[in-house]
């Protein structure tokens, strides 16, 4: 039951939510208003925009632990270009390429160098934080055009432009993921990606691209964050990679690889939301959300260890991961 729970409707995390919602309508007057509703969206949409490119990695058998750091450096990237006074559009093409460019760094470590993606990925985060400090002196970037304020603060049918744009990739996302031949692939590949070699699939060249989708998504995700601050400062992304990791996680994938699917992270992304609206509705500190997202996250691994041995109907596997035998 449990397996059929995570790996097809995910019907238990739904229901959670759900009751979630409900409950903090009863006992929050205010829950559904239409400010709240979008204080909710907002206050999550750069982690449900980067858990998109997570969901990719995570699935090919990955993990990007630079998505946070990538994104402090493309909102400062972007803020030194608009001052340097190259215009929106060229700011934002320039500072996206480079993000892609991480993403490349990153897969090309891994091919080449056969190390392991949470290894190197950790790398890039510190070196890439590091390097935005260095950029900055640890000042804020500032003077801003108002019209780049659009990207983060701006409406379109009066829904919130990155809410939207988050919508749009989400959809473009999972249909690429369900309907499109190479995409398709990933599952295999994060299944087996020996196997997927064997039957002629090019791995390591979908690890470019799952990677550079990644690191986009969170470039994406700094310009935003860059637009909804006038500013962009090093302090920005911090732990970041949690709670988009915790998200993709929640929604059913597996650090594994070869499960996960679009649909599920972003019911994981408004779970979180909610949780973390529910926090500050309830006045509790907020550095109790670090302890939430980490419990969440180790949870849900436990969860996804259990299912999977369950799927393999080896029971004495499990007792021995618990007590630490293997």
């Amino acid at each position: 039951m449990i397996h059929k729970l995570s790996e097809h409707t995910n019907l238990g995390l739904f229901a959670v939510t759900v009751l979630l919602f409900i409950v903090m309508s009863i006992v929050y007057s205010h829950f559904l208003t239409l400010y709240n509703l979008e204080v909710i969206a907002m206050g999550f949409v750069q982690e449900a925009i980067m858990a998109l490119g997570m969901t990719i990695v995570i699935i090919s058998g990955g993990i990007d632990l630079s998505v946070g750091s990538v994104l402090v450096f493309s909102s400062i990237l972007v803020g030194l270009f608009l001052k340097a006074k190259l215009g929106i559009a060229i700011s934002v093409i320039l500072t996206l390429g480079i993000s892609g460019c991480i993403g490349f760094a990153n897969a090309i470590m891994i091919n080449r160098l056969r190390a392991h993606p949470f290894i190197v990925t950790l790398g890039t985060m510190t070196a890439i934080r590091g390097f935005a400090l260095v950029l900055t002196g640890g000042h804020p970037v500032t003077g801003f055009p108002k019209s780049f304020s659009f990207f983060g603060q701006g409406y379109l049918v009066n829904i919130p432009f990155p809410v939207l744009l988050f919508i749009f990739l989400a959809i473009g996302f999972h249909l690429l993921l369900r309907r499109n031949k190479y995409f398709s692939q990933v599952y295999f590949i994060g299944s087996n990606p020996d196997t997927a070699r064997l039957c002629g699939m090019n791995v390591e060249r979908f690890r470019w691209v799952a990677y550079i989708i990644s690191a986009t998504l969170a470039g994406i995700a700094g310009i935003i964050t860059a637009s909804q601050y006038i500013s962009a400062n090093a302090s920005f992304g911090l732990d970041a990679e949690l709670r988009v990791i915790t998200a993709v996680i929640i929604g059913g994938a597996s650090l594994s690889g070869g499960v996960g699917t679009i649909g599920r992270t972003v019911l994981g992304v408004i779970f979180l939301a909610i949780v973390a609206n529910a926090l500050v509705q309830a006045g509790v500190p907020t550095y109790w959300e670090k302890v939430a997202y980490g419990a969440m996250l180790v949870s849900s691994v436990l969860l996804e260890q259990y299912s999977r041995y369950r799927r393999t109907g080896v029971e004495e596997d499990w007792k021995d991961f618990m007590l630490g035998g293997g």
